[in-house]
């Protein structure tokens, strides 16, 4: 069905020392001012150890991390706990944030029972968003089909966030009824009034999870020092965007010029794209949390039965970077 409309993705650029693997999207616009940040507190004459890059997929970050093309991410939950479970060597330092995707429509679709017997496109089946939907179909009483499959109930398709908007765009035949993402996926269709937000995240599951910050946890020996100021740098950058969403107006000078270029916004567009996300980047929500990933992981292995059995997160979290971090703010 939706398969066969999905392209290959764009490759990402090798890099060296730390690499960090991520998306551009206001899930993770906290790397957006925080790197500038780490290069100004590294000082001159010190060689650059920290080198993030633009991903395409989660799929991309899986291979990275196996290949050793990337050693760090800004990663979904579910899918970082499911690569632990199977034995990638890799910690949790962080959430980069809570909360802040939004289930976007096109303008044909006005309730949730226009959803029956279409599909929704979601990043990946183990992805927060996909728990998301589940809850809300559930809620419903609407059944899923299931990755792939069609009929009366509602089909759920796996797709890169970049590639939603233009599929659904292109959906001559209606099938996509919606489709899960950050801002600014999807942005552009809004204006324009082919799409509408049906509803915000953080109406399903008010501060929920989305991505953390994971590190190979070789990095945790021999860069200890770097992952420690990269931390400090993202959490100092978490609370200066924590006052941005509270008061824009009054907002420190310069933010809306560092994070922009990062999302390839101009200042207004991301004004919007905070504004209508839900999203919250409060740093005392950025802690590394076992309940929460209990929640994520118990809902993806009994309920949706795409996590598997016996997963074991014994050692998958070290939140001392952050505790550190937020001692000194």
């Amino acid at each position: 069905m939706l398969k066969s409309k999905i392209n290959k993705c764009k490759t990402f650029e090798a890099a060296l020392t730390i690499r960090i693997g991520h998306f551009i999207s206001i899930d993770h616009l906290i790397l957006g001012t925080a790197f500038p940040r780490y290069i100004q507190r590294k000082g001159p004459g010190i060689d650059m150890d920290v080198i993030p890059f633009t991903m395409h997929s989660w799929e991309q970050v899986e291979k990275g991390f196996s290949s050793g093309d990337i050693n760090a991410a800004f990663i979904d939950i579910a899918q970082a706990m499911y690569l632990f479970a199977k034995g990638l060597a890799i910690s949790m330092l962080m959430f980069t944030h809570r909360a802040g995707s939004r289930i976007i429509v096109p303008e044909q679709i006005h309730r949730l029972a226009d959803l029956r017997g279409k599909s929704v496109l979601i990043p990946h089946r183990l992805s927060i968003q996909h728990m998301l939907v589940h809850r809300l179909l559930n809620a419903g009483k609407l059944k899923t089909a299931g990755l792939g499959e069609s009929g009366e109930s509602v089909g759920i398709e796996a797709v890169p966030y970049e590639l939603m908007p233009e599929m659904a765009n292109s959906d001559l035949d209606g099938d996509i009824a919606a489709f899960i993402c950050p801002a600014p996926f999807g942005d552009a269709g809004i204006e324009k009034k082919r799409f509408s937000r049906l509803l915000i995240s953080r109406d399903l599951w008010k501060d929920h999870p989305g991505s953390i910050f994971v590190v190979h946890q070789d990095l945790l020996r021999t860069k200890g020092k770097s992952l420690a100021l990269m931390v400090s740098c993202l959490l100092d950058s978490a609370q200066q965007l924590d006052r941005y969403m509270s008061s824009p107006d009054t907002a420190e000078n310069g933010i809306e010029n560092m994070s922009a270029p990062f999302l390839g916004l101009s200042a207004g567009q991301m004004q919007r794209a905070l504004k209508t996300s839900g999203i919250t980047y409060c740093p005392k929500l950025l802690v590394p949390d076992m309940g929460i990933l209990n929640i994520v992981l118990d809902y993806m292995r009994t309920t949706m039965e795409v996590m598997p059995a016996g997963t074991d997160l014994n050692g998958f979290i070290r939140p001392e970077f952050v505790h550190a971090a937020l001692s000194e703010i």
